[in-house]
């Protein structure tokens, strides 16, 4: 009875193909995965410092916003006017913040002036709310990201595995054959 069996040369060809195959999908698919997922890290990283940016100009606007208060109820207590040197440096820094600009430190111009503070805090907020969100959808991506090169990975060492073994299969071909003549 004739036993039907592949050549060695093929089994060998094939495992050696797969090799290639795993190392070309390590090479080209892996390492671009896990580029762009060093790039979503690198871009979680940047919001993170921007949160810490815009987080203390908010606080920054809440010391002006404290340093305005003070002044003029200390003014209004003594009964002078701010000293013009001081206002106008003070309203300098205010006006920094504001897109309506001030002119005078004034009790009468407190509400709108506070208003506008309120208002620069709550646009600031609203960027690291922003950001916030931004770095949670990253985060989503990234795991996305590095459960395929899980995945890939993976594969490529079961084509590795499968590639040797088909490699192998040589070896165990020619002590079939010692043993047939034997």
């Amino acid at each position: 009875m004739r036993t039907w069996t592949v050549p060695t040369w093929t089994l060998v060809a094939t495992g050696l193909l797969l090799n290639i195959i795993s190392a070309l999908m390590t090479n080209f698919f892996i390492d671009d995965a896990t580029r762009q997922a060093n790039d979503l890290i690198k871009m979680q990283q940047d919001n993170d410092k921007l949160i810490n940016l815009i987080w203390q100009q908010v606080e920054t606007v809440e010391r002006k916003r404290e340093q305005v208060l003070d002044l003029v109820s200390a003014s209004e207590m003594a009964k002078r006017p701010i000293a013009k040197e001081v206002s106008e440096q003070v309203i300098a820094d205010i006006n920094y913040w504001l897109d309506n600009k001030i002119d005078n430190l004034a009790l009468n111009s407190i509400p709108l002036l506070m208003s506008n503070l309120n208002k620069v805090q709550v646009e600031q907020r609203d960027k690291i709310n922003q950001l916030y969100l931004d770095n949670l959808d990253l985060i989503e991506i990234h795991l996305a990201k590095m459960k395929s090169i899980s995945q890939l990975r993976n594969l490529a060492l079961f084509l590795q595995i499968i590639g040797l073994a088909l490699v192998l299969a040589r070896d165990l071909k020619k002590y079939e054959y010692r043993d047939e003549k034997n």
